[in-house]
């Protein structure tokens, strides 16, 4: 069972490119109830927008080896667990930063107002 933090590797519709690494958001009570899991799509684009959450290696357990990755705070899925490709990951974001990322969905995706 993948953690709360965890950067996993999932399928994403084809329009946003297939397979993309992802941060599980949800906690394990509802993957044991559900069996599904709910994650934000990271890409190494810079896309440089209200939507998106650089993420640095000082943000993350172990270095990503990447020029960029950023959290497209608006592309939220929810998985089922047996769908996760690979964890060749094998990462996790730092609590802190996971903070700030939950924080930031929820001032852009889910603002009711205008985003400042």
């Amino acid at each position: 069972m993948a953690n709360q933090r965890d950067i996993v590797e999932v399928v994403f519709d084809s329009d946003l490119g297939g397979n993309h690494p992802a941060i599980i958001l949800s906690n394990k009570l509802v993957q044991e109830i559900e069996g599904y899991f709910v994650c934000v799509m990271m890409t190494s684009h810079n896309w440089d927008d209200e939507f998106s959450f650089v993420i640095t290696d000082d943000m993350v357990v172990k270095p990503m080896g990447r020029d960029h990755c950023e959290a497209r705070c608006h592309l939220i899925n929810f998985v089922p667990v047996d769908a996760i490709l690979r964890n060749s990951h094998r990462n996790q974001l730092r609590i802190e930063p996971f903070k700030q990322l939950i924080k930031k969905i929820t001032d852009t995706t889910f603002a009711l107002g205008e985003i400042e």
